[in-house]
């Protein structure tokens, strides 16, 4: 049996697994991404989620106002200055967003990745933990039909169902209700060249078609992913009814059944709307789009209170200034602001387990209570809590922990001044 010894195992190479595998990295750590698919970016390239969320200030200023660290806006000017129209927008309410292609990112984040020394295992499953103490000590992995042992000195679980922590019996976060799942595909042959038109005539011939065909009333909200729209080419969103679980396999075979519904639905959709009646179906993105699962405990749970009265904490580490988003069984979504141009801190104690000394969270992971992950768990966030993961797990004891929460706290209040 194989065996590897790591600083730092990142579990998850999304858009926080990748970020806290670059911060580590900068802090001189020899770093292990372990990612059981076999391409990088998870939901963000894999769903084609399409659009960047709360890496921006809400506001109504005609100029994007970065939220978080340098970090952050460093990042997003690379993404920019690699893809082709890509700059923040106004989306709704002073939301700001900024669209990217899939597969921009994917290279991008890929070459990020390698630039620092990390090392990546695709195609790998972690399939056990053993503890010591109040440790992770052990990790186990398969990757194709070897199983290799790696001995971590911290993990930081970016998996989106807190994987690590299932593995080591930890307590979990888990809801009885998961928001409503979407599935992104692609048309090619669009004639619209406008997103506004586009989305009314999808409405009113979707209105048509759930009564006629007895489809689910969320497929009425089936919409342009914005900023999709270019070169007779746009990316499409269709909410499905069906319940999300923290089962693996209720949840994949969910997907085969949108990949069907997709194809059921596309020919009577190019038969109903005019800018699509040339249009033929490119692409049904690999995942279904599912927004959170169960979710790790750590010291500290994030709260909905917290979110919409912006609490500051002296222990804050990132900058969430996204609405609490959900996504309901009949399309809706319900959207419940706080301040503009203003932010709730998350603590680091969101991000560290409550009973595993050496083992940290980022992105859709971190601690946090149902209403609040809907809120903190879009990519503008997952960017900073993945790289104050990565500072944080690299401190080999804890006044350095506690050293570097502070200067993470720093780094933020001044760059959001």
């Amino acid at each position: 049996m194989n065996s590897l010894d790591a600083d730092v195992v990142i579990v998850g190479a999304g858009i926080a697994g990748c970020s806290a595998a670059i911060a580590a990295a900068k802090e001189k750590k020899k770093v292990i991404v372990i990612e059981r698919s076999e391409n990088i970016g998870g939901n963000a390239t894999q769903s084609n989620v399409g659009t960047i969320c709360g890496a921006y200030y809400r506001s109504f200023s005609e100029v994007a106002r970065i939220a978080g660290y340098t970090f952050s806006n460093d990042f997003l000017n690379k993404l920019i200055s690699v893809s082709d129209n890509c700059q923040p927008k106004h989306f709704h309410k002073g939301l700001f967003i900024l669209s990217y292609e899939w597969s921009v990112l994917q290279s991008f984040l890929e070459a990020e990745l390698l630039a620092n020394g990390i090392q990546i295992m695709r195609s790998t499953e972690l399939i056990s933990v053993e503890k010591k103490m109040h440790s992770v000590s052990k990790l186990g992995i398969k990757t194709g039909n070897v199983i290799v042992n790696i001995f971590p000195k911290a993990v930081i679980d970016c998996s989106g169902n807190g994987i690590v922590s299932q593995l080591a019996a930890s307590e979990m976060i888990v809801s009885s209700y998961y928001q409503s799942a979407s599935q992104v595909f692609r048309m090619q042959g669009v004639l619209s060249d406008n997103e506004f038109s586009l989305n009314m005539s999808l409405k009113k011939a979707m209105i048509i078609l759930v009564k006629k065909n007895n489809w689910p009333q969320s497929f009425v909200f089936l919409s342009v992913v914005p900023g999709s729209l270019k070169n007779g080419q746009a990316d499409f969103k269709i909410t499905f009814p069906d319940k999300i679980t923290d089962s693996d396999d209720a949840n994949n075979a969910l997907y085969i059944k949108a990949r069907t519904q997709i194809e059921n639905v596309f020919p009577h959709l190019k038969n109903e709307v005019e800018g699509l009646k040339n249009a033929f179906l490119e692409t049904i993105f690999p995942k279904l789009g599912i927004r959170t699962l169960q979710r790790p405990k750590g010291k500290y749970i994030l709260t909905e209170e917290d979110v919409l009265s912006c609490k500051k904490m002296n222990s804050g580490i990132a900058l969430g200034t996204w609405p609490m988003e959900e996504w309901q069984s009949d399309g809706n979504v319900l959207m419940e602001y706080f301040e503009t141009d203003d932010a709730y801190m998350i603590p680091a104690d969101c991000l560290i387990s409550f009973d595993l000394d050496n083992l940290f969270f980022a992105g859709k992971n971190i601690s946090a209570t149902t209403k609040a992950i809907a809120s903190a768990r879009v990519m503008g966030t997952c960017l900073q809590t993945g790289y104050a993961s990565g500072k944080i797990a690299s401190c080999e004891t804890a006044e350095k922990r506690e050293l570097m929460i502070a200067l993470l706290n720093k780094e933020l209040l001044i760059g959001n001044e």
